[in-house]
């Protein structure tokens, strides 16, 4: 696989929206402190906790790339994405109120998410993609707005992402947080409330259907 297959971003202006008065949290509008430590993210848990809504905002551009990988591979649809990213932070801003450091911070947000795409694929059906979604629409894309070099990796990208949307759920779930978010198997059996020996199997699994999938894509790859 040539590099990191992030999902594809709608054209939507994300805002998170508070429990309290409704007001909507641009992104542009806070300052942003970096999380580098725990220490840092338990602190800002405890301000958000205390009344300060702007800490909120470290938390949302620590997390949210990668929460929206999550979804979209779960969803397989970017407009809805979108909306889940924000039903996702929502609860994750209300529920921080009563967040008791019982697990990680990553954990339960990661767990929130998991939570919502389940819901959201069972009212609304998203949780089966076929594949015939790899072979695409055969529409010939426009190579003039691009380099070449350009265009070919936005190719890889998009059929190796393609192929990951026809994994059943549970194993492309695993393939997202191992391989696009970086978790260990450890920090994924906390996640998924598994051993890390059911994360190996399932890893094992999607790579091996992955493989299949895209063996006839190989000269494309």
């Amino acid at each position: 696989m040539h590099g990191k297959i992030l999902a594809p971003r709608g054209k939507k202006k994300l805002y998170l929206v508070s429990n309290i008065d409704g007001e909507r949290f641009q992104q542009a509008s806070m300052k942003t402190v970096e999380i580098q430590s725990d220490s840092d993210e338990r602190a800002l848990v405890r301000a958000i906790q205390a009344g300060d809504r702007a800490a909120f905002k470290a938390i949302y551009e620590e997390y949210q790339e990668r929460i929206y990988n999550l979804i979209y591979y779960s969803l397989g649809d970017a407009s809805a994405a979108q909306d889940v990213l924000q039903i996702v932070f929502l609860k994750v801003y209300r529920g921080l109120a009563g967040f008791r450091f019982e697990s990680r911070l990553a954990t339960w947000i990661y767990r929130i998410a998991i939570n919502e795409c389940q819901n959201q694929n069972r009212r609304h059906g998203y949780e089966h993609v076929p594949f015939e979604a790899v072979l695409g629409t055969g529409e010939e894309p426009d190579g003039s707005l691009s380099p070449d070099e350009l265009h070919l990796t936005e190719e890889r990208r998009e059929i190796i992402g393609n192929a990951l949307l026809a994994l059943g759920p549970n194993l492309r779930t695993a393939v997202v947080l191992r391989y696009i978010d970086g978790l260990s198997y450890q920090e994924i059996a906390e996640v998924l409330d598994c051993s890390p020996g059911t994360v190996a199997s399932r890893l094992n699994r999607a790579l091996t259907q992955l493989e299949e999938r895209l063996r006839p894509l190989r000269r494309l790859l």
